[in-house]
């Protein structure tokens, strides 16, 4: 939905007040003034609002789950998020309300500003209480040439990466996700920050595209919680070809690495991507995905595999995941998927999901 202000759509305060104010029958050079003021506001003002945007965006996802009574932890299946054997109402794909705007500052300069709440269809409830703006709440100032100065509540620069090897984005119960992806990692405590892929109090800036390369580095200060945190991450696309790399670090004990690529032949669009993960929660971990989507002309089907390779013995992690996508239209979708995940010394743990999402 797009919310624009332009010349003429409303008119301007200015020009309501004046334009309706009682004309004296002596005093019509006077009331003249009036109008051509009230219209000079105008004008000036619709310039300026013309070359703005608002838009409202967001995502309404419901779906059922059900996983089988595997004891794999849910953890090493990360889109699961279901008790053994029970079925549950549970987004695929996180449900949201965001508002998004840009400014043309002129001379190839903008401004912008982006929040986005998250929330479960099913009950209406916030995703975390604590953090209404979870998705994220930045404002920037940019130049297409020069690149972005951003600042707020922001992903992760490593997450730009880990998030584009995913098929399902982390969605779905067939996701690669935080477990395969980010090798497990968690920097800090949820009390700390309400999300591993996400720093509050961060500062970054966005390069431009550069003959396929581009880059962005990013600082999160602590302000007293936590340790000042940092991230960065360099792409290149050609054509179908995507390389990348990524990091996440809180200090030298507690940092993650990412390196991931692929390549889009038309007909089918293989990735992959090696993480290493050290300290943190969840302690040092090293981690692999690949995966295969194939468009198909009702929409797009896709497998995966996961590896995790934590230094804890006898906890090494395996996961597949499969999935399929019908458009119903260009916002409207429906999905189905399966995910099955394995960690030594427990059972297998598999579950399915099946919904509608829309995007707006």
């Amino acid at each position: 939905m797009y919310l624009r202000t332009m010349r003429g759509a409303t008119p301007h305060p200015l020009m309501e007040t004046e334009l309706n104010t009682p004309k004296s029958p002596t005093g019509s050079a006077h009331a003249l003034s009036h109008v051509a003021l009230a219209l000079t506001a105008m004008l000036s003002t619709g310039a300026v609002f013309a070359q703005s945007s608002v838009v409202i965006y967001g995502i309404v996802d419901q779906g059922v789950v059900k996983a089988n009574g595997g004891t794999t932890p849910g953890a090493m299946l990360p889109g699961r998020g279901a008790s053994p054997d029970v079925w549950t109402i549970k987004a695929g794909n996180t449900s949201r309300l965001g508002f998004r705007g840009q400014e043309d500052l002129g001379g190839g300069l903008y401004s912008r500003f982006q929040i986005e709440h998250r929330f479960a269809m099913d009950t209406g409830a916030s995703s975390n209480a604590n953090v209404f703006w979870l998705g994220r709440s930045v404002v920037a100032l940019g130049s297409q040439s020069l690149g972005e100065v951003y600042a707020g509540r922001e992903y992760s620069a490593a997450y730009a990466v880990a998030l584009n090897v995913d098929p399902t984005y982390w969605s779905y119960v067939s996701q690669t996700g935080s477990a395969y992806t980010y090798a497990n990692y968690t920097p800090v405590a949820a009390t700390v920050e309400a999300s591993n892929i996400r720093w509050a109090n961060a500062v970054g800036y966005k390069t431009p595209t550069w003959s396929g390369f581009s880059g962005e580095l990013q600082t999160a200060l602590g302000e007293g919680t936590r340790k000042r945190a940092s991230s960065g991450n360099a792409q290149f696309k050609s054509g179908g070809l995507w390389l990348a790399g990524a990091f996440d670090r809180l200090d030298g004990n507690t940092n993650m690495q990412l390196v991931a690529g692929g390549y889009d032949f038309g007909v089918v669009s293989p990735k992959a991507s090696y993480t290493r993960a050290k300290g943190g929660l969840n302690g040092d971990a090293k981690a692999f995905t690949v995966s295969v989507t194939v468009p198909i002309p009702v929409g797009r089907t896709f497998v995966s595999y996961g590896s995790l390779r934590p230094t804890v013995a006898n906890r090494d992690s395996s996961m597949v995941g499969a999935g399929v996508q019908y458009d119903m239209s260009k916002r409207t979708l429906l999905y189905l998927n399966v995910g099955s995940a394995r960690q030594e010394t427990f059972t297998r743990t598999t579950a399915f999901d099946l919904g509608i999402k829309h995007t707006f």
